[in-house]
This record gives C-alpha cells, sequence and structure tokens, in this order.
C-alpha cells in the first residue's frame, strides 16, 4: 500500500519534531492530542479487557507491529494471541505527539508503561511506541495500521 509506504518513511521526520512549549513551561494540548490520546487509551483499556470487539474497532485488518527484536514483524493474528495471552495488571501513555500528514495519515507517538503479572512478582516495562493510523472514511473512521515498538531500558550503572 503505497499510503503505508510514505507514512512509514516519514515516521522518522516526527520523531525528529520537538514539542512546541508556550513560555509558562505548560506543554501545548491540542485538538489532535486530545483526539488520539482517546483512540490510544481505548486501545489500551480493550487490551486490558481482552476486548477483541474493541480492538477491532482501532486495529486495521493489515495491522503488523515492527520490533527491532526477532522476528521483527509482527501480523495481527500473532499479536492479538500475545496480547490475550498476557495479563496486564496496568498501563498509562505519556508524552503522547501527534503530526498529521495528510487529512488521511496521521503518525502518534508515546512512551507506554505497562505492569504485567507473568510471575509470582509483576513487571513493568516502558516502550516507545510510534502509530501509523489511517483514516478510511469521510468522516473520523480511524485504524491504525503499524505500531513501531521500542523497549526503554535504564541507563547502564556508572562505572
Amino acid at each position: 500500500m503505497k499510503v503505508r509506504r510514505i507514512a512509514t518513511i516519514l515516521v522518522l521526520l516526527c520523531m525528529l519534531r520537538l514539542p512546541a512549549w508556550p513560555q509558562n513551561g505548560d506543554p501545548v494540548v491540542n485538538k489532535l492530542q486530545i483526539f488520539f490520546s482517546e483512540l490510544e487509551t481505548q486501545w489500551l483499556k480493550a487490551a486490558q479487557d481482552k476486548d477483541p470487539a474493541a480492538l477491532n474497532r482501532v486495529v486495521a485488518d493489515d495491522f503488523h507491529v515492527w520490533t527491532s527484536a526477532a522476528p521483527g514483524k509482527i501480523p495481527r493474528e500473532e499479536w492479538f494471541a500475545g496480547i490475550f495471552g498476557r495479563k496486564v495488571l496496568s498501563s498509562h501513555l505519556r508524552q503522547l505527539a501527534v503530526r498529521n500528514l495528510s487529512p488521511e495519515i496521521a503518525v502518534v507517538s508515546f512512551v507506554k508503561t505497562e505492569t504485567y503479572q507473568q510471575t509470582a512478582t509483576p513487571q513493568t516495562e516502558e516502550y516507545f511506541v510510534v502509530d501509523i493510523w489511517i483514516n478510511a472514511g469521510s468522516v473520523d473512521n480511524w485504524r491504525c495500521t503499524d505500531r513501531y515498538v521500542s523497549e526503554i531500558k535504564g541507563a547502564p550503572p556508572k562505572k
């Protein structure tokens, strides 16, 4: 899909853009940030509640997750199985930024913190996430086609 290729190439450009900060130090929050923050929050809740119908409303049929770790590209069905096999205790987003590339394409980046129960002790992980959203209709019918995920690891100990 040509639109996906263009959006994928432009992800790096979006990541270079720094948020605007007013003089009082508070970040600027615009309508796009509010809109996509709500969509991303719906996504988090659907994953935590293991609700496939809610996930299908925000994730495109040809959705993929991309990571630097093997296997690199995770198809939608495999990603769904992984989400539903994990007991998420809590998750939240911060530092959300949106770049509207066109009326049909938006790039959303944020830091996601997730606490899950896999062993006796809860685990907490942080990820830098970039989502490619495509508006597939004349009204707001946004679906995420691709998610790029990179785990944020703590700084190495000083020697």
